[in-house]
């Protein structure tokens, strides 16, 4: 592309043609203020006036509707001289000219400058942009008593609008602020917003028409100034808004705001349902691909991070939809549902799988092949390792198979995920219990170069009252395990279970299906306090399970030597101020359920006879094992994950552990971490919303649900698979919170810091202030005032400690503005700097 060449402020500037000044001087690190202006964005100038629109119920009528605003809407902060030209142009809108010269700092402009933030701040709230306390003040009391609706927002500190201030300098004659009160909206949902704050930049309604291709918002010409509001009605929803928050992250004040109940968007970490996951899944993306019909490229992006997706669209707690951001409107997107569908719709045979890399002739031994284990053993085996599996069961799975009962995972879908382990050659080694007898020296005997302890929490915890091994009483995983397997034992009459986690919930069902007329489930948690799943707790009730919360069996009574029922004792609090388990009991309140049969769902905890041949391992029974960053357990190769570190977990949890154990292994072994599957998602990144105009009205989907009494006369699945057509509508839901992360960020004035060196330093005036040293990560770690500012900073630079940047403010009653300083940073952070509580060490 051909370039041309001009100047700017001395600099020699080569750019593409067509390019603005302000782009120009951006590309060359030039920064010139602008407030209207945005990169991702068309000029204010082009907007098109509205005939009408809305601030809450006011609706606010124009003038010259359908016209262009023009450079009337300009902020006109971005102003330079161009030379050959009478007046200063905005930077924003002129194309650079073969050999111009271009300067952005004369006298001129910056009074220019100052005039037009003047007239943006005379309908602004601005009076702490002036205050010299306002570093670290927290806006809930002020010192001068300015009325609260003449103060700044809550961006105080973090606002664009202020810190373009700060740059050109706000002008002492600047007007004071007299309150419009505008409204305030804060009934919608995701978003507040404050008419008071906004300055018409006219950048919200340009992200919403032009990028996002919505149109909710519009402006009109009123009065000689630009008004923002909703197009079409007063409420979001009437404006046909799809909360994608794009507005809000482009707008320069306080004037658009997240609610702060609200799970953020931010630009430098995962969107909410994706750093929910355990797994890190890329939710946005697969989402909308099943919105667009591409099923296929939805599960490969799926398979991407787990190897068993269909698993988890089953059995996943979906911790993503608790903080799905559609939830602050309706429901959360069915995110779990659409995997499964995706999952279920699409075979193995369909799709590119990843390939096993070349053998590296390394051995691994995983024991346990429940969720961690078998995941791990699936990433080691794409990796070129050969892996050996151990387990004490005939057939891989772990609680996978034997633990959660066939209404939830259906047999045939454990099997068919299972298939995929066939491709790396993995060498199953079951009815292999590992103890005392054979164990972790037995397996180094064998030459493994690494061992994983993926074994899970097997063994339900025992309930230390009296009569606790009578006749009836079942332990909680064994009775699960046993009527997966075999549908026994046959029951009737009245079944109490005692606890109130999933697996307790998944019991009290099961009982139902096996023969139960009556099931009581006591746990001593209140009933918002328990700890399984609200979605599960539902079902069981739904069945005609009896819940009887807030209570804690206090003895089991026999008849015949066999269990004939429970006596409560009434639970006052579970755990103490700490957080600790620590039940306490009104023992004058008491009741009795009478129990044919008991099952006992408590807990559950590992195998200690698997650890009993470890040298040096010091663990209470029961308890999980410690490691490192890496995995490792502290012994040379010996790695742990999964519920033998961190106690009993949720599938999507040990999957997730198992792929980061097998990473930590491969890295051990000299690798370089786990391969996955690399997919082309540029097309998902466009900037438009492709959801139809509905999308934001429509409830959450449902698939079919069996009846409870349908349910409970089998094994069959309680909730059936969403139908194409039903998942793609429902895709549709998403909000597509995460393209908001890819607008680009404005460039902010540069910031005032100076790297802590002898020119900067030398650069500094002889005279009385205060100066500030900040770390690296540019944190203040010292304010000192002094009578002369570069001797300070000069007797700073031979001991800089961990300085590396600094900042100084002339000021004669600097010991005055040094104290200010520091209470601002003990009001701000609770806390003295470092370098201020501790100067005699670091300094």
């Amino acid at each position: 592309m051909a370039k041309l060449a001009f100047e700017i402020d001395g600099y020699h500037i080569e750019c593409s043609r067509e390019e603005t000044i302000l782009k120009a001087a951006d590309s060359a690190g030039i920064y010139i203020p602008r407030l209207c202006y945005h990169p991702d964005l068309s000029p204010a100038s082009d907007v098109t006036r509205a005939d009408s629109i809305y601030q809450a119920d006011i609706r606010i009528l124009g003038e010259k509707a359908g016209a262009a605003t023009g450079k009337e809407a300009h902020c006109n902060l971005c102003l330079v001289e161009v030379d050959g030209c009478d007046e200063p142009v905005n930077s924003c809108i002129t194309p650079v000219e073969e050999r111009i010269v271009v300067r952005t700092d004369t006298e001129k402009i910056k009074q220019r400058r100052k005039e037009a933030l003047s007239r943006i701040l005379a309908d602004h709230p601005h009076a702490c942009l002036t205050c010299a306390q306002k570093e670290g003040c927290s806006r809930t009391e002020c010192s001068l008593n300015v009325p609260p609706d003449e103060r700044c927002c809550i961006l105080l500190g973090h606002c664009e609008l202020e810190k373009v201030g700060d740059y050109i300098g706000i002008p002492p004659d600047a007007p004071r602020y007299k309150p419009k009160h505008y409204p305030v909206v804060k009934s919608d949902p995701l978003f507040d917003r404050d008419f008071n704050l906004c300055i018409g930049c006219l950048r919200c309604v340009r992200i919403c028409t032009d990028i996002r291709g919505v149109k909710a918002l519009g402006a009109v010409w009123k009065d000689g100034r630009s008004w923002v509001g909703t197009v079409g009605g007063a409420k979001l929803k009437e404006a046909d808004c799809r909360f994608c928050g794009a507005c809000v992250e482009v707008c320069p004040t306080g004037a658009l705001l997240d609610k702060e109940s609200v799970p953020a968007v931010r630009r430098d970490v995962p969107v909410p349902c994706v750093g929910s996951c355990p797994a890190g899944i890329d939710i946005p993306h697969y989402v909308r691909l099943i919105a667009s019909g591409s099923n296929h490229r939805a599960l490969e992006l799926i398979r991407s991070r787990v190897p068993f997706p269909g698993i988890l669209g089953y059995v996943c707690f979906h911790p993503c939809e608790d903080v799905c951001r559609r939830g602050e409107i309706d429901q959360a997107v069915a995110v779990c549902a659409l995997k499964r569908f995706v999952a279920d719709y699409v075979t193995d045979e369909d799709l590119s799988l990843i390939e096993k890399q070349p053998d590296t002739g390394k051995k691994i031994a995983v024991i346990g092949s429940g969720p961690t284990g078998l995941t791990a053993a699936y990433y080691l085996g794409v990796s070129g390792y050969q892996v050996d599996l151990y387990d004490d069961a005939d057939k891989p799975g772990g609680m996978l198979r034997h633990g959660i009962p066939g209404y939830r995972l259906p047999p045939e879908i454990l099997e068919r995920e299972l298939k995929i382990l066939d491709k790396m050659d993995i060498n199953f080694i079951m009815n292999q219990k590992i103890d005392s007898q054979f164990g972790i020296p037995e397996l180094e005997a064998r030459g493994f170069d690494a061992i994983l302890i993926a074994a899970g929490t097997s063994t339900s915890k025992k309930l230390p009252i009296h009569n606790s091994d009578l006749e009836g009483i079942f332990q909680g995983l064994e009775f699960l395990k046993l009527a997966k397997i075999s549908h026994e034992p046959q029951l009737a009459g009245q079944v109490a279970v005692i606890g109130g986690g999933n697996v307790a919930i998944d019991a009290a069902m099961t009982a139902l299906r096996l023969g139960a007329d009556n099931v009581h489930l006591v746990c001593l948690e209140s009933r918002d306090e328990m700890p399984a799943y609200e979605w599960e707790i539902t079902q069981a009730i739904e069945e005609g399970v009896e819940i009887h919360p807030s209570w804690g069996p206090k003895e089991f009574k026999s008849q015949n030597n066999k269990v004939s029922g429970v006596e409560l004792v009434r639970c006052t609090r579970v755990f103490d101020e700490q957080g600790r388990f620590d039940p306490q009991y009104d023992e004058n309140e008491t009741k009795y359920v009478n129990a044919d049969f008991v099952i006992i769902t408590i807990g559950q905890e590992i195998d200690r006879g698997l650890f009993k041949h470890i040298e040096n391992l010091h663990r209470g029974p029961g308890q999980p094992l410690d490691i490192d960053g890496n995995f490792a357990i502290g012994i040379n190769g010996v790695f742990a994950a999964g519920d033998a570190v961190h106690g009993p977990s949720s599938v999507v949890e040990a999957i997730a552990d198992g792929r980061k154990a097998a990473e930590a292994i491969d890295r051990y072994l000299g690798g370089n971490g786990i391969l996955e599957i690399i997919l082309d998602l540029a097309d998902l990144d466009a900037p438009g919303l492709d959801s139809s105009s509905d999308s934001v009205n429509r409830p959450r989907q449902k698939a079919r649900v069996a009846s409870p009494g349908e349910r409970k006369s089998g094994f069959g699945l309680i909730e059936e698979t969403f139908q194409e057509q039903v998942a793609r509508s429902e895709a549709e839901r998403c909000l597509q919170c995460q393209l908001r992360q890819m607008i680009t960020p404005v460039i902010l004035p540069p910031e005032p810091w100076l790297s802590l060196d002898e020119e900067a330093v030398e650069s500094v005036p002889d005279t009385e202030g205060v100066f500030q040293l900040l770390d690296a990560e540019k944190k203040v770690i010292r304010i000192s005032g002094t009578a002369n500012l570069r001797q300070g900073l000069s007797e700073c630079l031979g001991n800089p400690g961990d300085a590396a940047y600094f900042i100084c403010e002339e000021n004669p009653m600097y010991t005055k503005r040094e104290s200010e300083l520091i209470q601002q940073y003990l009001q701000e952070h609770g806390k003295l700097p470092v370098g201020n509580d501790m100067e005699d060490e670091l300094f």
